[in-house]
């Protein structure tokens, strides 16, 4: 059976309070958010999360035969960023290399996409990335609320610390954010509660139950349930739904480190695995732009043996932080530039 053999994570160091963003333009938000200092983006998270993730693995590099990358935050419209990926980790060059964009459930995409290439036999072993950065424009919620960070795993069928059991997916035709191509920042329609119960509720709702009635699973069987936060509050509704108890949500992460979009389940996915125990069940729920997806995994004996591989965990990363003020996130997001003269 397929699954993940190793995985690493990478949160920037700096820290913008949500308040401090807010109120420049007369608003209000708690907590903080993530946020790239000058010589990180994508590509540099994205490489910090891989490299521990293959360690983690204890995989040769020349071993892995693809490098699927996904993220919202692409500098590129068209140019791909995986090269310079399987370069800098040294990759072979013959690994496939395929970006997954436009949605903040591209992840999972990429995920679905890697499991296939080694069931199928055409690769032994797939590194699936989620990397985010997302543009915003100033005064608007995601200027607020967005946060940067990279989550990344080594996929295969041997020597695997999580079992991927199976997936199921559900999509509609669904507009709640988007970013057009002439568009410079991430677009929403200010409909919370019509976005929350239309949108991201009842996509992984239906793609959760969809999956537990393939599998003959139940509610109760998932010692864990790690969902998409693009806010604290948002797990909460889905897991009432599900009627799953509340104890059993990851952590949240939106107000200590933002909403990491693609990234963010699979991010919080580590936390939980840091902890968990072999047997134990984890019910993955994403979301993004009218698609879901659910994913049923069981933590196999081998995970105790592997923890002592671990890179930083989330812990140590939401610990280790510096602040900035607004200007300087200014500043160093390029939003505010001094005049060449």
């Amino acid at each position: 059976m397929a699954g993940i053999i190793g995985y690493g994570i990478y949160i920037p160091r700096y820290r913008l309070k949500q308040a401090d963003a807010a109120m420049a333009w007369s608003g209000w938000a708690g907590g903080e958010k993530a946020v790239c200092g000058a010589d990180e983006d994508i590509v540099t998270m994205a490489t910090e999360a891989s490299e521990k993730a293959i360690k983690h693995s204890g995989l040769n590099p020349a071993q892995i035969g693809c490098i699927y990358m996904a993220t919202d935050s692409s500098p590129y419209i068209e140019q791909s960023v995986a090269p310079i990926l399987a370069e800098t980790l040294e990759l072979a060059p013959q690994a496939s290399m395929i970006e997954f964009c436009g949605s903040t459930n591209s992840t999972a995409n990429a995920l679905l996409a890697c499991l296939d290439a080694i069931k199928s036999g055409r690769i032994e072993y797939g590194l699936v990335i989620g990397s985010e950065n997302r543009a915003t424009g100033l005064g608007t919620e995601g200027e607020t609320a967005f946060g940067a960070g990279a989550a990344a795993f080594v996929l295969g069928a041997q020597g695997t610390i999580v079992d991927i059991n199976d997936m199921n997916t559900y999509s509609s035709v669904f507009t709640d954010r988007w970013r057009a191509g002439k568009d410079t920042w991430v677009s929403n329609y200010f409909d919370y509660r019509f976005d929350r119960e239309y949108g991201y509720e009842k996509h992984i709702v239906s793609a959760a139950t969809g999956l537990m009635e393939k599998l003959g699973e139940k509610a109760d069987d998932y010692a864990y349930v790690v969902l998409q936060q693009p806010d604290d509050r948002l797990p909460g509704y889905v897991v009432k739904a599900l009627g799953i108890n509340r104890d059993r949500m990851a952590p949240p992460i939106a107000s200590t480190i933002g909403d990491l979009g693609c990234s963010s389940a699979f991010i919080s996915l580590a936390a939980i695995l840091d902890k968990a125990t072999p047997g134990q069940k984890v019910l993955l729920g994403t979301y993004g732009s009218g698609n879901s997806t659910a994913v049923s995994m069981t933590v196999t004996a081998q995970i105790e043996s592997r923890k002592k591989d671990l890179g930083p965990t989330l812990e140590t990363y939401v610990a280790r932080k510096d602040y900035i003020d607004y200007l300087t996130y200014l500043k160093s997001s390029q939003a505010l530039k001094r005049a060449p003269y």
